[in-house]
């Protein structure tokens, strides 16, 4: 009786909302006011038209000598840019296998405990999008609202996935008074971020959640902490103005050094640098 009750209410409460919706007729002021903010507030990774004319520049000033196999992925990167895809997501496209080659670096040759191969280089895309600080800062208030969500719901008796509903239903509600409460806070740059970082960021407070619940919260802690710098090392790899015009201005060459880097990291047999470093008194014996 009480779900036909809840469905009701609801099929009224959406009918009463498109009929409002129906009667609203924006102005011209609020129309031009929207367009305006929706000019001056592009987010970095998604629209960012000054880094995209800079990279569509570096495509037209290249001269190719002619068709070669060696020019073959400079030829079709052109053709796609005339064609419209945005240079950017091309860039983004070569990058991507290059941050996944770091993460593998780290975890075969420097012993980096993070959240597997995939958190890390989307969290890195993610700073992309957002900008280093303005990440980290949205980072930790969703890591934060995560703790203080589980701590909330803890004594709530329901099944575990439930339980992780509610507890991003919680995340989502503070992330949406802190998008509302940004101009108050003097936090204006938040208004620029997208729905993707934001994604990314609860996809690791998940992460995060789920192991403190198999394993303990200092191991939790050690491994979010290890994957947030890595991705963060990752991001000021990635958004350097001369690897992504090398990426883009030399794509055969990009394409044939990651997998030679890949190759590498996975002939490397010796003991990781952490283990070197937790051992170095038996090994200076």
């Amino acid at each position: 009786m009480a779900v036909w009750l809840s469905l009701v209410c609801f099929l009224a409460f959406f009918t009463s909302t498109q009929a409002v919706e129906k009667n609203l007729v924006p102005t011209q002021a609020l129309i031009a006011t929207a367009e305006a903010k929706t000019e001056t507030m592009e987010a970095d990774l998604t629209v960012p038209r000054e880094t995209q004319d800079r990279l569509t520049n570096l495509i037209k000033t290249q001269k190719l000598p002619g068709w070669w196999v060696a020019n073959s992925l400079k030829i079709a990167i052109r053709k796609a840019v005339a064609d419209g895809v945005s240079p950017n997501t091309l860039v983004l496209l070569f990058l991507f296998p290059l941050v996944a080659a770091l993460v593998a670096f780290s975890r075969q040759v420097v012993g980096v405990n993070g959240f597997g191969m995939i958190v890390p280089a989307l969290l890195s895309v993610a700073f992309l999008s957002t900008g280093g600080l303005v990440g980290l800062m949205l980072l930790a208030f969703i890591l934060l609202a995560a703790v203080l969500g589980r701590v909330a719901i803890k004594k709530i008796k329901v099944p575990y996935l439930p339980k992780l509903a509610i507890l991003i239903w919680l995340i989502s509600m503070a992330v949406l008074g802190l998008l509302i409460m940004s101009p108050l806070i003097g936090l204006e740059r938040l208004l620029t971020v997208g729905i993707f970082p934001i994604l990314i960021f609860v996809l690791l407070a998940e992460t995060f959640i789920e192991t403190q619940i198999t394993r303990s919260v200092s191991t939790s802690l050690g491994m979010t902490l290890e994957t947030i710098v890595l991705a963060f090392i990752a991001y000021k790899v990635i958004s350097n103005p001369w690897v992504q015009a090398q990426v883009l201005l030399q794509p055969e060459i990009t394409v044939v050094v990651i997998l030679a880097l890949d190759l590498l990291i996975g002939k490397y047999k010796g003991l990781r640098l952490s283990e070197i470093w937790r051992f170095r008194k038996l090994i200076s014996k």
